[in-house]
């Protein structure tokens, strides 16, 4: 063979090697616009069957062992027309398991499908707490969300955003130690959320839009009597806080932010995606490029850990060490830049938001000390 053929045959050898790292990085863009950008309201799916129940006790059988082994200690238990908490396996064989069991709502039989869920409370603050509450709404640029106003004696207000495909339910959680601390909360919607306005975009923005609807809360809020703010954030809902702190006007009215979860990179958060799909990390980064000019996505602008100098108020964050959606490396990055402000509270063998559910009174703890200290 000729050193011209050897040329040829190699040449042809690295165009097939790019258009292949092109046809699957294409396809991961695909699957990044759909995962991570794309709007949905999936209905629940009840992927669990109750196989046998006795005195305080369930028998649950998962689809997989691997679902089986992803839920933590405590977790609520839903279906149609009924809500139970249940708590870690007691006795595990091969895709079924024994866990304890409270019943809070409904009833529950034998056979019945359920699903398994991390707010650990049913529907509202009154079912959940017995915590009065009014849903109210709020007007933002995008149009009217509606909120749980709960009142309270103090003049420091707590505003509560949940992650991205999540609800307001995910502030349960938190919101019995708040009302005990006998301050006010809003717990709110945001554009894209089900029955919500829609981002012209039609995609989640990460913050980059979404911190508009936050600020709106905060002046309903002061419009209603707040001095000072206390804002948390739940996953996507930790980008959308920490944005408002970089954007918002009203950020001299913030006197402590929780994060639990915290997306503070979603360029950090694709690549632990691409890690979990055993996808190598120049193909996600090649990905990421793609995905950038189809889809209008600005991961620089994405990057808040870029500019964590601009945060001037104090934060809780919690984060577990298992969490597979978003990378507990960006809270440690957090953590180590701004040690004068973050308390960092990590969690072991924890999944995504899931650090109540594994130690629900070291949670509580945490968040009463921080409101106590910040509550102006």
């Amino acid at each position: 063979m000729t050193t011209k053929q050897l040329a040829l045959g190699f040449g042809g050898l690295a165009l097939l090697l790019v258009a292949a790292v092109l046809g699957i990085a294409w396809y991961y863009s695909d699957l990044i616009e759909d995962g991570a950008l794309r709007v949905k309201h999936d209905p629940p799916e009840y992927d669990v069957e109750v196989v046998a129940l006795e005195d305080g006790r369930v028998t649950l059988r998962f689809p997989t062992e691997e679902e089986l082994r992803k839920e933590p200690r405590i977790m609520g238990l839903e279906w149609p027309g009924g809500y139970a908490r249940v708590g870690e396996n007691l006795e595990v064989i091969g895709n079924e398991a024994m866990r304890e069991y409270e019943l809070l709502e409904g009833d529950l039989s034998v056979g019945d499908m359920v699903r398994f869920e991390k707010y650990g409370y049913p529907g509202d603050p009154l079912r959940a707490h017995g915590i009065a509450f009014e849903d109210i709404r709020f007007a933002s640029p995008m149009g009217e969300f509606a909120a749980w106003q709960v009142d309270g004696t103090d003049d420091t207000w707590v505003v509560l955003v949940h992650g991205k495909g999540a609800s307001r339910g995910e502030a349960l959680r938190m919101l019995s130690v708040i009302e005990d601390a006998g301050l006010p909360s809003l717990t709110i919607t945001y554009r894209n959320d089900d029955g919500a306005p829609e981002d012209p975009s039609g995609y989640y923005q990460y913050g980059l839009t979404e911190w508009n609807d936050l600020e709106a809360a905060a002046q309903y809020a002061m419009a209603e009597g707040a001095s000072d703010l206390i804002i948390v954030g739940y996953s996507m809902g930790g980008g959308i806080v920490t944005n408002f702190l970089y954007q918002s006007a009203l950020v001299d009215r913030v006197a402590g932010v929780i994060f639990d979860s915290p997306m503070l990179d979603l360029g950090a958060t694709v690549d632990l995606g691409g890690q979990n799909r055993n996808l190598p990390g120049f193909l996600t980064t090649v990905a990421k490029t793609i995905s950038g000019f189809r889809f209008d996505i600005d991961w620089a602008a994405l990057d808040y850990l870029s500019h964590v100098e601009e945060i001037t108020v104090p934060v809780l964050l919690f984060h577990g060490d298992a969490d597979e959606t978003v990378p507990v490396e960006t809270s440690e990055m957090l953590a180590e830049s701004r040690p004068d402000l973050v308390t960092y509270v990590l969690f072991e063998d924890t999944p995504h938001v899931g650090g109540w559910n594994v130690d629900s009174e070291t949670y509580e703890a945490a968040v009463r000390n921080f409101v106590d200290r910040v509550a102006r």
